[in-house]
């Protein structure tokens, strides 16, 4: 079993839609009627929702090394705060446990206060 797609409600589809391409790199899949649809991977989308949020949800994204540091770039090139634990955002990552082990995390907020992970299991060269 895999998970296919996520929709997470958002107050502002088309900034969200531009945050999660520039800060995490996702791809426009379609914009709809409802929602705009945006690629994780070969079989995974997150689609978003304009409607407002009801609940923030913590979303976590597993990447190789150089994905991980290009979203540390991006987060820190936009003055993004980022932490190492969910509820810090102290400019640093460390070891979080996960769905396939411990891996080096961040967590940052998205544009309407979403939880957002980063992570990666490679190690420093």
């Amino acid at each position: 079993m895999h998970l296919d797609h996520m929709i997470l409600r958002v107050a502002d589809a088309e900034a969200s839609a531009r945050f999660y391409r520039d800060i995490l790199g996702l791809h426009d899949e379609h914009a709809g009627a409802v929602l705009r649809v945006l690629r994780v991977d070969a079989g995974t989308t997150l689609a978003l929702l304009q409607e407002p949020p009801r609940d923030s949800v913590h979303l976590a994204f597993r990447l190789d090394r150089s994905g991980f540091e290009r979203v540390r770039e991006r987060l820190f090139a936009q003055r993004i705060a980022y932490g190492a634990g969910p509820f810090q955002r102290d400019g640093r990552s460390g070891p979080q446990a996960g769905a396939m082990g411990v891996a080096e995390s961040l967590y940052f907020f998205d544009p309407d206060r979403h939880n957002l992970e980063v992570r990666t299991h490679e190690c420093r060269v």
